[in-house]
């Protein structure tokens, strides 16, 4: 094992791998929101329908788990797709509890279409950069990917094992003050 690259002393915002991913994200983010204004989706809409143009039929958790936002986010987003017909949900025929977000050929259509914007963008984020540079900082992302990917399911694991904590009283769990009995 290599030495630990940060100590207490050293780990600063400006040099955690993590907070500069964030921040870089979170910036990408706002710059193609921008020039998405123009058309009629949004960014976001739009990571959720390359997402299904790969892979044309997804669970909601399965969509969840490829482009991270939480349930609730993710609903409001395939609604707004949904109104502009360019999603569906689908029941399962064997269990129609189950549920399976499809894209609609205008749905891929409009995403091939928005990709030139997203690909303008990339080009743009890299072009400080020669091309193996570029190369470089892509493979060092995917290898720390694939790390954070494998620690991920370790918690999962880990958190399967532990034992739930059992549930404080009802008339605890408003407020912590018990109610009084008539």
């Amino acid at each position: 094992m290599t030495a630990r690259h940060y100590t207490l002393e050293s780990l600063q915002a400006c040099n955690s791998a993590g907070y500069l991913i964030k921040r870089c994200g979170i910036l990408m983010t706002q710059i193609a929101e921008r020039r998405f204004e123009s058309q009629p989706i949004t960014f976001t809409q739009w990571i959720v329908l390359a997402q299904l143009s790969e892979h044309p039929s997804l669970t909601p958790t399965e969509l969840r788990e490829q482009i991270g936002h939480d349930m609730g986010a993710l609903t409001r987003i395939v609604d707004d797709l949904l109104k502009k017909q360019l999603v569906v949900r689908e029941r399962s025929e064997l269990d129609r509890r189950a549920v399976r977000i499809t894209i609609t050929a205008e749905g891929r259509r409009l995403a091939k279409a928005a990709k030139a914007i997203v690909l303008e963008l990339a080009n743009t984020l890299v072009e400080p950069y020669s091309r193996s540079e570029t190369d470089l900082l892509i493979s060092l992302l995917q290898r720390m990917l694939a790390n954070m990917e494998s620690l991920s399911g370790e918690l999962k694991k880990e958190s399967s094992r532990i034992e739930p904590k059992p549930a404080a009283p009802l008339a605890r769990q408003a407020g912590g003050r018990r109610r009084k009995q008539s």
